[in-house]
């Protein structure tokens, strides 16, 4: 089973759990959804994460989808790839499906420590057995607390930005489970569809596995109330990201060439009479791979800079930086 490959970003929620800084304008809470069967049920993914304004993240790979961008590693190998689909291609985005997700992420904010993942079974609305994973975020206020936290970790971890400029304020990072194997699936929602009904609570909960080599890392950095971005994401699997058409409008994208390394550069604004159904602000932002040495992992940079105060070159040289 891919760990997080096959999803579904594009579900706004507007009661977002964000980081302990105001960026609602320009960073979403999103749904990730996994729809693969396993046995008799289904599992669906779903985490809080300030996603990149520019992307409009949509991952599946039950879409047909043109090919749009690419990534590779130091082998020459495509890890990170973006493909357009048509919105009315995608399936399963069922206002029942939202509402369950909604509800395992409202249980998971009670009952879940930090860093900890779960399986939810919600029994009412779930006539497909869907299973939901949770992850609670683990918060950091201090650049050493983080540092600390991801010790060892092939990543950079800078406190001050593109020249100076902007500052760390906050990050959080989140782990993903330890992969099961179709057989653990199916028996986990076995074992948890009847606990639920047995419980009289309506739902169960399972706590899983996590080695900690799966992460997602999200950081705020700051100047003077304007806000930079930086995701990164550990992964030793292939990483799709579907686009809608719609979601392209005023976005443009170059692929670069920079001393070797692959940049994907991005630019966005607002377009005009869709500002409230795009949710998108105006900005730019870089993505790129770092290979690590000797490993079939990587990690995916993405650097969003919200209000697009930085100029091309500014951003280039700063996707540089993490790749020394």
């Amino acid at each position: 089973m891919n760990r997080d490959n096959d999803r579904d970003l594009r579900q706004l929620f507007h009661n977002a759990r964000l980081p302990e800084t105001d960026l609602t304008q320009p960073v979403m809470k999103k749904l990730l959804k996994s729809k693969a069967e396993k046995g008799r049920g289904t599992l669906n993914y779903r985490v809080s994460v300030f996603v990149l304004v520019g992307m409009l993240l949509t991952v599946s790979s039950a879409f047909a989808a043109v090919h749009l961008y690419s990534l590779t590693n130091h082998h020459g190998d495509i890890v990170y790839e973006e493909k357009q689909i048509d919105p009315a291609d995608r399936d399963g985005n069922t206002l029942e499906n939202q509402l369950r997700s909604l509800q395992s992420g409202r249980l998971a904010d009670q009952l879940l420590e930090e860093g900890e993942v779960a399986a939810f079974y919600m029994a009412e609305g779930n006539p497909d057995r869907k299973i939901d994973i949770e992850r609670a975020p683990v918060r950091f206020k201090t650049l050493s607390a983080l540092r600390e936290k991801l010790k060892g970790q092939p990543i950079r971890i800078m406190e001050t930005v593109a020249g100076q400029k902007y500052k760390f304020e906050s990050a959080r990072v989140i782990y993903s489970p330890d992969e099961l194997s179709d057989e653990e699936w199916s028996k986990l929602t076995d074992q948890l569809e009847k606990q639920a009904e047995e419980s009289g609570k309506g739902y169960a909960m399972q706590t899983l596995r996590v080695s900690g080599d799966h992460w997602n890392l999200f950081s705020v950095y700051e100047n003077s109330g304007n806000k930079l971005l930086v995701q990164a994401t550990k992964s030793d699997e292939k990483t799709v990201v579907m686009q809608s058409s719609a979601g392209s409008e005023g976005v443009k994208k170059e692929k670069l060439n920079v001393d070797g390394a692959e940049l994907l550069y991005s630019e966005y604004t607002t377009v005009p009479g869709k500002e409230i159904s795009r949710e998108i602000a105006t900005g730019k932002g870089i993505s790129f791979i770092y290979s690590i040495p000797d490993s079939k992992f990587y990690i995916w940079y993405h650097i969003e800079d919200v209000g697009g105060h930085l100029s091309k070159q500014e951003l280039i040289d700063l996707a540089q930086a993490y790749l020394k």
